[in-house]
Parts: structure tokens; C-alpha cells; sequence
């Protein structure tokens, strides 16, 4: 396991963290949860065999277009692509309503049925005891249904009107809430885009969960270094006053 460290590091008060990918492999969760919710869709609304996976994906895509600021809502944007999608199927329109509803809370259970290992709430236990923990996520994981809630102060999700990470909106909204300088605020996620330069943008330490041993580059955005790159989340305990 390695540490590196590229920046001056000053000890954080507050630390934020990314969910997917950074506290659990996210793929397969995501997986299990669109088949399940094709599996529920098939069930109970047999004309919505006609549509597979890239099917949905594209109503979403065009949802988004019709409506820009659903980008940023991954709830959202589901949702209405649900509703369109059984309508557009022949479903009246009651019926997509609320079997769109329906199809997206099977949805959302498996989305966060997810099991968090002993190891990251003895970590999450431990880090709690020094530092003001705190979430900001893009997603739509929900720290209640993840048995995690009791370690965070809060959980920031982007909606329509907030846009995703990396730009500034959720990091602003989580300092005002802190009321701490941004460099007593450091910040845990695995994509080097939305979270390390959305963390540094902010004036925050950003430290970057490589677990893969990547290299740091990404073909959406110019990148940035991190303060500090782990490779294991157990290595935060480095954090914690000696």
C-alpha cells in the first residue's frame, strides 16, 4: 500500500467523502439494481419488454435534453424517464405516473441495498472520534439506507438546481454548514474529475482513493493533483492525532 503526498498538508477538522466507489464497489450494485428494475418493469408492464437497458438510457438522455437542469439529478431524471417511457409504451398517463413511481423505488432499493464491511464502520468509528464527518455525493445512495447515518453530520446531493461535483455548489453549501476555512476541510472520493478538482476548486485538500493504481488522467477534464493519494481507505488513519 502507498502513500504519496504532493501538496503541504495541514490537519483537517472536517472531512467529506465521496459514496460510490469510494466506500464500496459501486458496479455491481448498479448491476443488480437495473436488472431488477428491467425485471419489474417486464413484470408488471409486459409491453416494456420492447426496451432493454440502452433504451431507457436514451429516454434519459432525452429527458435531459428537453430539460437541462435533470443532469444534475439522477433521481430526477429517472424518474420522468420512466413516466415517458410508459407512456410513449401505450400506457395512459395515471398509469405511467405511478408505475413510474413504483418501478423507481425497486429501483432505489437495490441501489442501496448494499452491505458496508465491518472494516469501513470501524474506520468511519475511529475517524468520527477526531473530525467532523460529512458526505457530498453525486449520486442518489442514501446514507440512512446504507446504515451509515449515525458517523455524518450531513449528506449533500445535487439537484436540479445544485449541480454535481466538480463544480463549486455542493462544496460551498458543505463550508457554510462546516463554518470552517476551507483549508480545515479535506475531502475522500476516487474520481480524479468531480473529486479532486471539484475539492481543489474549492480551496480544500483533496486525497484521492486510488485503489486501482491509476494513472491520473481522465479524457472529460483537465486534471489537478491531489494533496495526498491512497491507495487503500484504511490509510485515513494516518489522520487521526498520534
Amino acid at each position: 500500500m502507498t502513500i504519496r503526498c504532493y501538496k503541504t498538508y495541514r490537519q483537517p477538522q472536517a472531512i467529506g467523502f465521496d459514496l460510490d466507489d469510494t466506500l464500496y464497489d459501486n458496479k455491481p450494485v448498479l448491476e443488480q439494481a437495473e436488472s431488477k428494475l428491467l425485471c419489474f418493469l417486464h413484470e408488471n408492464f409486459p409491453k416494456s419488454t420492447q426496451y432493454g437497458f440502452k433504451d431507457w438510457l436514451d429516454l434519459r438522455n432525452r429527458v435531459i435534453s428537453l430539460k437541462p437542469g435533470l443532469i444534475n439529478d439522477t433521481s430526477a431524471s429517472r424518474l420522468a424517464a420512466l413516466r415517458l417511457g410508459l407512456q410513449t409504451l401505450g400506457y395512459d398517463q395515471e398509469i405511467a405516473q405511478d408505475g413510474a413511481l413504483a418501478a423507481f423505488n425497486e429501483f432505489i432499493y437495490w441501489r442501496n441495498n448494499v452491505k458496508i464491511s465491518d472494516d469501513i464502520h470501524q474506520l468511519l468509528r475511529e475517524l468520527k472520534q477526531y473530525f467532523t464527518l460529512f458526505v457530498i455525493s453525486n449520486g442518489n445512495a442514501n446514507i440512512t439506507s446504507l446504515g451509515i447515518e449515525t458517523y455524518f453530520e450531513f449528506a449533500l446531493h445535487p439537484s436540479e438546481k445544485v449541480a454535481m461535483k466538480p463544480d463549486n455548489s455542493l462544496f460551498e453549501l458543505a463550508e457554510q454548514r462546516l463554518q470552517l476555512p476551507s483549508h480545515r476541510i479535506s475531502y475522500v472520493g476516487d474520481h480524479p474529475v468531480s473529486d479532486v478538482v471539484g475539492a481543489n476548486n474549492a480551496g480544500w485538500q483533496s486525497i484521492w482513493l486510488n485503489e486501482k493504481q491509476s494513472h491520473l488522467n481522465h479524457y472529460k477534464k483537465p486534471l489537478q493533483l491531489p494533496a495526498i493519494e491512497l491507495t487503500s481507505i484504511e490509510q485515513l488513519r494516518v489522520l487521526i492525532p498520534q
